[in-house]
């Protein structure tokens, strides 16, 4: 007996060292694949696209939600890919279950994962709407430096193309696809609708669709778009004043959703196993349900009245 326990030992240690070794030789041979392939763009290209989160996004993009989930991270503006949105996703559910179910009990552990998951598509929604509003807020600088290219005699396509240079963010990145998809040999009112699908907006419908009302059939362009310009103005202060009285509200529904699960943490730990021993009865379960379904409703109920359309 006395012998096993240093061979044991010394087994373990053989292991970690195989395995330290092993870790050493993919690190330094993915530097030196590394090196090897920025010698030419197209071995880079070649090399980011042999990576194992590479395969995973091609094999993600072939699905329908894949695509739908894709184009919302592009939305966003988020540089991130969409396997590494779901690793992150399912490493932090997973993580989520595995504190939350020793520190609480089993049912909870399950309701973390949902959490986890409902915060990762909530900050993509509202990156999503946050960018959108940016985008927005740049419409009134769109239409006039679109007027001003369009009274220099330029073509539309063109004077897109100085939009884009000139305005920063979201609105020069947006025209700059729209420009590019033009130069690949889409038309005007084909660029215009990918442009309206990557960003719904009401504002932005009426701007697009006297372009290409004017790219149809002409007519005086300079003096509409000051028009709106004007009035996208206007109602950009507008969208301000009223986010800005409605921002209160929907902190408050976000501060007491994060009060409610801190309250469970801390009831456990003044009593601790309350919650285990809560989750082991039927009664217990339902009572929690009920109480997550009253916060769920109330959340949506609220959500729904703060949100605004102009």
């Amino acid at each position: 007996m006395n012998w096993q326990i240093p061979a044991i030992m010394g087994g373990l240690a053989l292991v970690l060292a195989l395995m330290l070794w092993a870790l050493w030789e993919f690190v330094a041979s993915a530097r030196q694949r590394r090196i090897i392939a920025a010698r030419s763009a197209l071995a880079q290209a070649e090399y980011d696209a042999s990576t194992p989160m590479a395969r995973l996004d091609v094999a993600l993009h072939r699905t329908r939600w894949g695509a739908r989930l894709s184009r919302r991270l592009a939305r966003s503006g988020t540089e991130v890919r969409l396997s590494t949105f779901l690793v992150s996703l399912s490493a932090g559910s997973l993580l989520a279950v595995i504190v939350v179910w020793q520190i609480l009990a089993p049912f909870f552990g399950l309701l973390a994962a949902a959490g986890v998951a409902f915060l990762f598509f909530s900050y993509l929604s509202r990156a999503e709407a946050k960018r959108r509003e940016e985008f927005t807020g740049q419409l009134p600088d769109l239409a006039r430096v679109l007027g001003n290219a369009t009274s220099a005699g330029l073509a539309l396509p063109t004077a897109v193309a100085i939009a884009a240079d000139e305005l920063d963010g979201p609105a020069g990145e947006e025209l700059g696809r729209m420009a590019e998809s033009m130069k690949l040999g889409a038309s005007f009112e084909e660029a215009v609708a990918e442009l309206r699908e990557r960003m719904p907006s009401r504002e932005l419908g009426v701007l697009l669709s006297t372009l290409v009302v004017a790219s149809r059939s002409g007519g005086s362009l300079v003096g509409a778009l000051r028009n709106i310009s004007t009035t996208l103005e206007n109602r950009k202060e507008t969208r301000r004043e009223v986010r800005t009285v409605l921002s209160e509200t929907t902190s408050t529904v976000w501060a007491l959703g994060f009060m409610s699960v801190g309250a469970l943490f801390l009831l456990n730990m003044v009593q601790p196993g309350v919650m285990r021993t809560m989750t082991g009865s039927v009664a217990g379960i339902s009572v929690l349900l009920l109480s997550a379904s009253l916060f769920a409703v109330g959340f949506v109920v609220v959500s729904r009245i703060t949100k605004f359309k102009m």
